[in-house]
């Protein structure tokens, strides 16, 4: 009897633990008990987060928002603008401070606000319009500073200089490739891989990789501004950092400097300064075109090219091109050196002898057509 019941009770821990095991393969490890660990996590403590994308939005003077209270219409209040002390004026609540607040802060105020009036409120907050807001951009940027981006898509703007129109439209919308645009653009040896955005009214920071955008076409990245963001291109120590792929994407983006200036001297029509339109051509033969090509006595274009950039410490790096072969790309402030094409010593001594024969004629001419007119029978016409 005693041996049955021994037997009974293992079978039932044999049960039980199998019941045990069961249940814990239902309830897997995390990654960090498995140690997977998200590489894009340990790239940096500041990453951008895909899911903070929608940042929640702070109410603020100048915003616009409407009240509806579930069947009580005579509590609704549409198109209340916020006023510049950060209050809206709601009946029967009288003042009631929004400014600093998200719409899901302002909703569970006025629900604990109505308690007073209405038994259970429930309330829907609509925001029909957000107010113009001030973000800065510092950093490798050709204007730095403060710019109002206006997100009213149904303001008419009045028509008039094409340059104010170009400067509204790229306002509308507040997402950081519009900032980049207002402020004219973001230079072309800045590290889009790191672009750094803080915020100190709400204690926000983080990097976001621009160059997603140019070669993923990952749009998360371009996110939505809010006030008082601040956002900081950083500079790569070197141009020569610049890979020409990631140039070439660059220059194409719309947060891309129309004019590349170049600088082309030498054996050109017209030496100096050029500037070629980045939705163009921006090759080495355009640079040579937009200086008026080679002198006209060139007999043939010249096989060596010099293209000198800068480096970190501002030392000229130069290489030598064939742009007959390697139409390569050109970059802001590059300095082009066309040398004198190098001519055979047999058209060097006609160019010489012609140089020295040229004045002799010219003399002899004029001579002979004086002395015919004082004496016409200077030269007898055979045969006459």
């Amino acid at each position: 009897m005693d041996g049955a019941k021994l037997n009974k009770m293992k079978y039932i821990c044999v049960i039980i633990i199998l019941l045990f095991l069961a249940f814990c393969t239902c309830f897997p490890a995390s990654a960090e008990e498995q140690g997977i660990v998200d590489v894009h996590l340990i790239q940096s403590g500041l990453e951008y987060d895909a899911n903070q994308h929608s940042r929640e939005y702070l109410l603020g003077p100048n915003d616009v928002i409407s009240i509806f209270v579930y069947d009580a219409d005579e509590f609704d209040q549409e198109r209340i603008r916020v006023q510049p002390d950060g209050n809206i004026i709601i009946t029967p609540l009288g003042a009631v401070k929004v400014s600093g607040k998200s719409v899901d802060e302002l909703n569970k105020l006025l629900i604990k606000e109505y308690k007073l009036y209405l038994k259970n409120p429930q309330l829907t907050i609509r925001l029909d319009q957000s107010r113009p807001f001030v973000a800065y951009v510092t950093g490798n940027v050709l204007n730095p500073g403060g710019y109002e981006l206006n997100t009213d898509t149904t303001a008419v703007y009045p028509a008039g200089v094409n340059a104010f129109s170009d400067v509204q439209i790229t306002r509308r919308s507040p997402l950081l490739s519009n900032l980049l645009v207002a402020a004219g653009g973001a230079k072309f040896d800045s590290d889009f891989e790191r672009v750094k955005i803080t915020n100190s009214n709400t204690h926000y920071s983080f990097e976001v990789n621009l160059l997603n955008i140019l070669e993923n076409k990952d749009t998360r990245e371009d996110i939505y501004l809010m006030a008082g963001d601040v956002v900081n291109i950083p500079k790569l120590p070197t141009p020569l950092a610049v890979s020409e792929e990631k140039y070439v994407k660059y220059v194409t983006s719309t947060f891309s400097p129309r004019r590349i200036p170049v600088k082309v001297f030498g054996y050109v029509q017209n030496p100096g300064l050029v500037q070629l339109d980045s939705s163009a051509s921006i090759t080495l033969n355009s640079a040579l075109m937009a200086a008026g090509g080679y002198l006209t006595d060139a007999a043939y274009a010249p096989k060596k090219v010099y293209i000198s950039r800068a480096d970190a410490s501002g030392k000229l790096v130069t290489k030598t091109v064939n742009p007959m072969v390697n139409d390569i790309v050109v970059m802001p402030n590059d300095i082009v050196y066309v040398p004198e094409k190098i001519r055979p010593l047999i058209a060097k001594a006609f160019e010489a002898m012609t140089k020295l024969i040229t004045p002799i004629n010219a003399f002899a001419n004029s001579y002979n057509n004086a002395a015919l007119m004082f004496n016409p029978t200077r030269y007898q016409v055979i045969g006459k």
